[in-house]
């Protein structure tokens, strides 16, 4: 942890913000923690060490510049901020992004929610119709998320993971059907449940082997969604993951919510703004689950732990919100 000094005279157009909760994105920060993300070592590439982590955050306004249009001090938010307890937003950049939260959330919540515009560029990218399959390869944070998402809007869910904890956790948010105890059997399970193989497969993981296996299990005319992005190194005969492609005309999709544009405009169907917006009604409704997918509520100098279990003890750790608030022990 590292103090430093803020300007004291904001800009017409800034917003000073006190964060109350920030959450770690386990793929992307993970990933620039381990150097499995090779842009780490990239001088002058967004995540170049030394970095600072993190992009999801709940705070409240602290001061507001005269041009910072509504907005009220007190009124709390969410940002896309770094795991930092103030930050300035400069309201006149295209990129900045301050969606309202509602009072009925919690902020633990509220930052958590940023895995679920991640997860909803997967449903937004797939082709499907009521009661099509689909499976979600992945039950992390974003995989459950997804599964959610899809089962929400009239989908046949199949939610796949190694691991039994997040098995369990997906059959209590609503799972249809959850597999992944026997890895060797995967595609012949997804067959067996959906017939003649699923409409959708959504790789929640951003591993080359798992979009290889999916591929498989798609019927004819199908869709690989790649949700998670791909970093680590994986050597197959491409020949194998282009037969269906070639053959059955199975289409893959990238699904990187960074191309979503991040607010409204004239001529934008969805932006990251409404799809925020989207997300938290949804979990204000309680029509998507958010809080079971939150496993450790820690202090931020707990950091390095929370890496830890994230990293190595998936069986327990699965989502992880730091609380800023000075008063909470």
């Amino acid at each position: 942890m590292e103090e430093c000094e803020m300007p004291e005279q904001p800009r017409s157009c800034d917003v000073l913000i006190q964060t109350e909760w920030s959450f770690i994105s386990t793929g992307t920060e993970l990933a620039n923690f381990t150097g499995h993300d090779r842009g780490v070592y990239i001088p002058g590439n967004w995540n170049a060490y030394p970095y600072v982590p993190g992009y999801a955050n709940c705070g409240r306004v602290l001061a507001c510049g005269a041009r910072a249009a509504e907005l009220e001090v007190g009124q709390r938010v969410f940002t896309m901020a770094k795991h930092v307890s103030h930050h300035w937003v400069p309201t006149d950049d295209s990129d900045c992004l301050l969606v309202p939260v509602p009072e009925g959330i919690s902020g633990d919540v509220a930052a958590a929610m940023r895995m679920g515009l991640v997860a909803m560029t997967a449903l937004q990218t797939a082709e499907f119709d009521l009661n099509d399959h689909v499976a979600i390869l992945g039950l992390g944070l974003v995989g459950n998320l997804a599964a959610q998402l899809f089962a929400r809007s009239g989908a046949r869910v199949i939610g796949v993971d190694p691991v039994e904890s997040r098995r369990a956790l997906a059959r209590q948010v609503g799972v249809e059907h959850v597999i992944g105890e026997d890895s060797e059997g995967i595609e012949d399970q997804l067959r067996d449940l959906s017939g003649v193989g699923v409409r959708v497969v959504v790789d929640a993981v951003g591993h080359a082997a798992i979009a290889a296996s999916g591929i498989r299990a798609v019927k004819p005319h199908g869709e690989v969604i790649l949700l998670g992005s791909p970093r680590q190194e994986y050597t197959e005969d491409l020949n194998k993951f282009l037969e269906p492609v070639h053959y059955q005309w199975v289409t893959i999709k990238g699904a990187l919510e960074h191309r979503i544009p991040r607010n409204p405009g004239r001529g934008i169907r969805r932006s990251v703004v409404s799809n925020a917006a989207t997300v938290l009604d949804l979990v204000r409704s309680g029509r998507l689950e958010l809080d079971k997918l939150i496993s450790h509520r820690m202090r931020p100098d707990q950091i390095g732990r929370a890496y830890d279990g994230l990293l190595n003890h998936p069986e327990t750790y699965w989502g992880v919100a730091f609380d800023w608030n000075p008063d909470s022990s």
